[in-house]
């Protein structure tokens, strides 16, 4: 008998998989040591009684296939004609196991394949297609096909990476901010006492008093640190605008303290001599003509003199216009206030979250949200507003990823996560997203990152993803 040719049977696998999805019956499927194991009952064309079906059950894929054990299906009289012939020849029992067309139940044939993924790897990664190949046999007839298939898709597909147990840090329990602000303070020429009521002190010092007011404002509140660095700009020598940055800085500080007589060693002052980086940005943002090349002079190894020098003499006229329009904002004072929350009981904290949520700590948010439940909308919403408030904690970003991943809610775990992460475990969760979505190379690359950081659970990540990717 002529049979089917490996690639014609492929190629009809494919055809007939989408047109014959109803005509059969996958009672089960499971992977057993490696093995793809599929019961099944399958519809078979039933032979008239002068003719045989051999059905050859066949694993398909889109360039593959595996034929397992035929099965002879004899019409009555084509039983009968073979019967007497392999008594005649003194032949044993034929190879094929042997039904009677007059014994086919409406269901077909009822049986089992099994497929070892050792040896056939694409079994385990690529989709595929359970068929029955019949081709009957008999008088004045070469073959007749007839082929029924049930899609299998993937024996393997992507399952979501287990999630990470959050381990707090004692830095969740602490509650430290900070409030900064700048204040261009004027001083007379060469000079380091300040005068309140002089051109724009007045308001300049307001600024920085409410700042510190709106601190102390707050209820359950301790200023810890209240820091004032100054700066000078880059014309004139840079000793002498060391020695201005360094007297003024200390000046201004010395006037809030008589103000708000603060504890000893609360308030202090730090000084830049001259802010080369703010008049790099001012450059580097400008239209300037000639930018470019004094951008290359403050990028340039010379000393801060030099610079200034050099400046002043190639470009007098674009040196002027600096020294008019941008050294004047280069001469100022940036403070900051640090202070402390007092911790909240979980009464305490459910007044706050409505009120004041970002006087919470991280520890007091996952309290909240533990009372609440995470598998709860509101436990989830409370999980959420920590990351959002707390986006360097990686504990914070960990939580609520996972907490969108657990909900299968990946788009907005990726919203949460940076698009690169440095932390391992974060690293892990985006890796398991990629893995979800099949883009296994990203996926391997930030699995292989989670286990070099030493989240252990990535080893296990990269197995399935080499099973997924074949690679």
């Amino acid at each position: 008998m002529k049979t089917m040719k490996k690639s014609a049977i492929i190629l009809a696998c494919a055809a007939f998989a989408a047109t014959t999805a109803q005509a059969q019956h996958i009672t089960n499927k499971q992977i057993v040591d490696q093995k793809l194991v599929v019961d099944y009952q399958m519809p078979v064309v039933k032979p008239k009684s002068d003719y045989a079906a051999v059905v050859t059950p066949m694993l398909c894929s889109a360039h593959d296939t595996i034929r397992f054990q035929s099965v002879i299906v004899r019409g009555a009289r084509n039983a009968r004609v073979v019967h007497r012939d392999m008594k005649l020849n003194h032949k044993g029992m034929e190879e094929m196991p042997y039904l009677k067309a007059k014994n086919l139940t409406d269901g077909g044939i009822t049986g089992q394949v099994v497929a070892d993924m050792n040896e056939y790897p694409w079994v385990r990664t690529e989709p595929i297609t359970l068929c029955m190949l019949t081709e009957l046999e008999g008088c004045c007839q070469v073959n007749t096909i007839d082929l029924s298939c049930a899609d299998l898709g993937r024996t393997l597909t992507p399952q979501r990476a287990p999630l990470l147990r959050v381990k707090m840090s004692p830095d969740d329990y602490k509650k430290v901010r900070q409030l900064e602000g700048r204040a261009y303070i004027d001083f007379r020429v060469n000079k380091t006492d300040l005068d309140p009521s002089y051109r724009r002190n007045p308001q300049e010092l307001k600024k920085i008093m409410a700042t510190i007011d709106q601190v102390r404002g707050k209820k359950d509140v301790d200023i810890d640190r209240v820091t004032i660095h100054g700066y000078a700009s880059p014309e004139g020598s840079y000793q002498h605008n060391t020695e201005l940055a360094q007297g003024r800085a200390a000046t201004l500080s010395n006037y809030i303290q008589k103000l708000y007589k603060f504890k000893q060693g609360v308030i202090g002052s730090m000084s830049t001599p001259e802010d080369w980086a703010g008049l790099r940005d001012y450059v580097a943002k400008s239209q300037m003509d000639e930018r470019n090349e004094i951008l290359a002079i403050i990028d340039g190894g010379q000393d801060p003199d030099a610079k200034d020098a050099q400046i002043k003499r190639q470009f007098p006229q674009r040196y002027q216009q600096l020294l008019n329009d941008v050294y004047p904002g280069l001469r100022h004072s940036d403070y900051v206030i640090q202070y402390s929350i007092r911790p909240y009981t979980l009464e305490e904290s459910r007044d706050v979250y409505r009120t004041n949520p970002e006087d919470l700590s991280f520890a007091e948010f996952v309290a909240l949200a533990n009372d609440a439940g995470l598998d709860t909308p509101e436990g989830q919403a409370i999980v959420y507003k920590a990351a959002e408030l707390n986006p360097g904690n990686p504990r914070a970003v960990l939580l609520a990823a996972q907490t969108a991943v657990g909900q299968n809610d990946y788009a907005k775990a990726e919203q949460i996560l940076p698009a690169k992460p440095a932390d391992p475990q974060l690293a892990y969760v985006l890796g398991g997203i990629r893995k979800m979505q099949e883009r296994y190379d990203e996926a391997r690359s930030l699995m292989q990152q989670a286990l070099n950081g030493g989240v252990s659970e990535a080893q296990e990540q990269l197995d399935e993803i080499r099973l997924l990717s074949g690679k």
